[in-house]
Formats: structure tokens, sequence, C-alpha cells
């Protein structure tokens, strides 16, 4: 592989694997949200459209 290649690989398999471990992080110190917006109660019955 060029050298330009690699850079390009190591570039990438960082965004991603970074990407990957913040995520999990964030998801860590946050669990759940504290407070869900308004809306989105369906009834019993409802059709789902």
């Amino acid at each position: 592989m060029t050298p330009i290649a690699l850079v390009a690989l190591v570039l990438a398999l960082t965004l991603v694997w970074g990407g990957l471990i913040a995520s999990a992080i964030a998801l860590r110190i946050r669990p759940e949200l504290a407070a869900y917006p308004p809306g989105g109660e369906d009834r019993p019955g409802e059709d789902l459209e």
C-alpha cells in the first residue's frame, strides 16, 4: 500500500472507532433522557398510519 493509502486508512479508522468510543462514553455518562418532548402518545385502539 502506498503511504497516502495508509494515511487515509488510519484517518478513517480513527474517525469510525473514535466516534464509536465517544458515543459509548456519552451513553455511559447520560444513559436516559431527562424529559421527552410533548406528544407522541397513542391511545389504545388507534391505528398507526
